[in-house]
């Protein structure tokens, strides 16, 4: 049997907590016996409120617990890097303690926010993680050593494994119950539960609303403009111009404060507003790209299903 930890911290997403639950009661269910058991670990109080406000009794404190096969941290809510940094604070007083717990587990779990959590007490340094796509600028200003990759949905680096946002914990525990109680059981319960089969990368999820939270404002002026004129030259030298400043400086700006270069920055804009229009015109192919700035209809089609995985046409059609 295997003893899950659920780490809860303030602020915690209650699906976070109660669909780790659920997978793990079910997968119990379905094997006709306890291939698991868990309790939840809050951090310095014997309840932890959750994001929405709710109360979950917690079974032990991060400082009682002394050993678990499992240790399964769950995300909180984001609220700007700032207060996750403070956030991240609070586990310093913990680190010889939390390094001591995961080095002695079996597996280490952790995702979106928890990643930042469980960085800050060092234990991740040698290995090789993922978190949230928007977490990016927050990784690189103050954890600009750890490798972080977060293309991926989940990743495992030996005994640990990573994941990105909120539900992305469905597709991690499914990989997880794989490792654990084999392929059979892992299909049966993704039917049981029906979890559908995520793509294995978070690129279709990112939103350019997101790197909007800087407090760069000419920056943020520029983005503006981007967006305004998608059917533009929107080039590298164009762009360094409208902010007049070099096209070094430009590039150093956009990847300080969101984490990509402007050509990316540039793209996600056009393909994000491309989504658009096909959700909410009639407009044909051909002139939805003309209307982001490509012309070549074919170059747009495969830069599209690049970026979600299906092309122009086959994403209109999941609208009707």
């Amino acid at each position: 049997m295997y003893h899950v930890a659920i780490i809860c911290p303030e602020g915690a997403l209650a699906t976070g907590i109660t669909g780790v639950i659920d997978i793990l009661n079910v997968a119990n269910t379905l094997a006709k016996k306890s291939v698991f058991s868990w309790q939840l670990v809050g951090i310095e109080a014997e309840k932890v409120r959750t994001s929405q406000g709710l109360e979950i009794a917690c079974d032990i404190k991060l400082a009682d617990l002394h050993s678990a096969d499992v240790m399964l941290w769950i995300g909180s809510q984001f609220q700007g890097q700032k207060k996750l940094w403070q956030a991240c604070n609070t586990f310093v007083p913990y680190r010889e303690h939390i390094n001591k717990l995961a080095q002695s587990s079996e597996y280490t779990i952790a995702t979106c926010t928890s990643v930042c959590y469980l960085a800050t007490s060092g234990f991740l340094d040698p290995y090789h993680v993922t978190s949230s796509w928007w977490l990016k600028t927050f990784f690189q200003r103050y954890f600009p050593k750890l490798k972080v990759s977060q293309e991926k949905v989940y990743l495992q680096d030996g005994k640990v494994i990573t994941s990105g946002a909120a539900q992305c914990y469905f597709t991690m525990m499914l990989h997880f119950i794989r490792q654990t109680c084999g392929i059979e059981l892992a299909d049966e319960l993704a039917s049981w539960l029906a979890i559908p089969e995520l793509t294995t990368s978070q690129q279709p999820f990112m939103q350019i609303g997101a790197f909007e939270l800087h407090q760069d404002e000419r920056l943020l002026l520029l983005q503006n403009y981007i967006k305004n004129n998608l059917s533009g030259a929107l080039t590298v030298d164009s762009l360094a111009k409208q902010l007049s400043v070099s096209e070094r400086t430009l590039i150093r700006r956009f990847q300080k404060q969101i984490g990509l270069t402007p050509s990316h920055y540039v793209r996600l804009a056009r393909l994000e507003k491309a989504k658009q229009l096909l959700r909410t015109t009639r407009m044909n192919a051909n002139d939805v790209a003309w209307q982001v700035g490509y012309q070549d209809i074919g170059s747009f089609n495969r830069i599209f299903k690049e970026q979600y995985g299906k092309t122009l046409n086959e994403y209109r059609a999941q609208f009707g």
